[in-house]
C-alpha cells in the first residue's frame, strides 16, 4: 500500500471563493482513494477536484513504508500547517511541511526550526502552526500503521499539480461522444 497525500479543492453552496483542505489516504494506486476522498468531502460532489497529490515515501530524513501492524518506535508523522500573514498581501499564506517527533510539542518546534530556513522570510512575513495533525490518524479506518524508518538518502516529496477533476462524472460527454 502506498501514502498518498491530497490537497483538494471545491466549493459549496454558499461560498464565494474554492476552499481547500489536505487528506491522506492509502491505496495501491492513487485512483482507488477516490471514492474515499469523495465520501469525506463536504461541498458540491461535482466541485471536488484536486489541486496537488503525491505519493509520500519519505518525510524529516525517514523513509515511509504502511504495514498492518503498529510501529515500535516513539516517532510519528506529522502534518504541520503553518499560517501567517504578508504585508501587503490580502489573505492568509500557508506553508505545509511533514516532520517526524514523537509528540505533538516536538513536532511543533521542529516545524517552527524549517520555517526559520525558507528563503524570503522577512520580519513582516511570520508564520505559525495552524494546525498540526498525526497523519497516522488519517489510516485507522483503514487498519494501516506509518513505519519510520531513518534515512542517510531519504527522497525528496515529489508531487503534481494543477487541475484534476474527480467529483464529476462524464456520463453525459461519453455517451454524447458516442
Amino acid at each position: 500500500m502506498k501514502l498518498f497525500v491530497f490537497y483538494i479543492g471545491g466549493d459549496t453552496e454558499t461560498s464565494l471563493l474554492e476552499l481547500h483542505d489536505i487528506r491522506f489516504a492509502a491505496g495501491e494506486t492513487m485512483e482507488e482513494t477516490y471514492p474515499a476522498l469523495k465520501k469525506s468531502w463536504w461541498g458540491r460532489p461535482e466541485s471536488l477536484h484536486l489541486d496537488c497529490w503525491g505519493e509520500l515515501t519519505s518525510a524529516d530524513g525517514h523513509n515511509i513504508t504502511l504495514r498492518d501492524t503498529p510501529a515500535s518506535g516513539p516517532d510519528r508523522l506529522w502534518f504541520v500547517n503553518l499560517g501567517g500573514y504578508e504585508k501587503g498581501e490580502f489573505s492568509e499564506l500557508h506553508k505545509n511541511v511533514f516532520v517526524v517527533a514523537p509528540t505533538e510539542s516536538k513536532a511543533r518546534v521542529r516545524a517552527l526550526k524549517q520555517v526559520q530556513r525558507w528563503k524570503g522570510a522577512h520580519k513582516d512575513n511570520q508564520f505559525e502552526i495552524e494546525k498540526l495533525f498525526n497523519v497516522e490518524d488519517a489510516l485507522r479506518g483503514q487498519g494501516l500503521f506509518i513505519h519510520l524508518e531513518p534515512s542517510d538518502d531519504p527522497a525528496s516529496f515529489v508531487f503534481e499539480t494543477g487541475y484534476k477533476p474527480i467529483g464529476k462524472t462524464h456520463t453525459r460527454k461519453k455517451k454524447a461522444a458516442e
